[in-house]
């Protein structure tokens, strides 16, 4: 996996924790324990801090960043979707979804078990309060997360957790 330090400031990977060999971790990034980092993700502590909790996965292709300062905060259990962008200064609570190829602007909340669907744009500085699910270009609250809802998000993200640990043993590369 590419690692990178930058100007002295080097990615922690937490116990447990699968960082796919084709992602790429630079500089100031901190990644908590059984989390997962799929292939192409780009987490790019470069001119900010990232800081990922404990059983959060980010998806293929998904991009972090933060501003020079500034902090994108990825609380635990947290699911970043495919392709989605996260740019900081944020924060992204527990149990909390980044649907697919959704972005998130600067300085956005995105609060704990709430969801912003595939495909949305967080424009700068707003907000999800708990519990809500927001979509659209802007994204706005269109209805609460239920019972059902919050269920299946916390399923997945123990699917993930789960393909952390079989990734040690099971990928295995078929060239070279």
């Amino acid at each position: 996996m590419p690692l990178y330090e930058f100007e002295g400031k080097k990615p922690v990977i937490g116990e447990n924790s699968f960082v796919h060999p084709q992602a790429t971790v630079i500089g100031e990034v901190i990644i908590g324990k059984n989390c997962y980092i799929a292939a192409g993700t780009v987490l790019r502590g470069d001119y900010g801090k990232i800081t990922i909790g404990d059983g959060s996965n980010i998806q293929d292709n998904a991009v972090l960043h933060a501003e020079p300062g500034t902090e994108a905060v990825i609380a635990e259990n947290v699911l970043i979707g495919h392709s989605a962008i996260v740019h900081g200064p944020c924060y992204v609570g527990e149990y909390a979804i980044i649907g697919m190829g959704a972005i998130v602007n600067n300085g956005c909340r995105i609060e704990p078990e709430a969801v912003l669907a595939a495909g949305s744009l967080l424009p700068p500085g707003k907000t999800i309060p708990s519990r809500k699910i927001a979509m659209g270009n802007p994204a706005k609250v269109v209805k609460d997360v239920d019972e059902n809802m919050l269920n299946y998000n916390k399923l997945a993200v123990k699917i993930y957790q789960d393909l952390a640990q079989r990734s040690f043993n099971g990928l295995k590369p078929l060239n070279g």
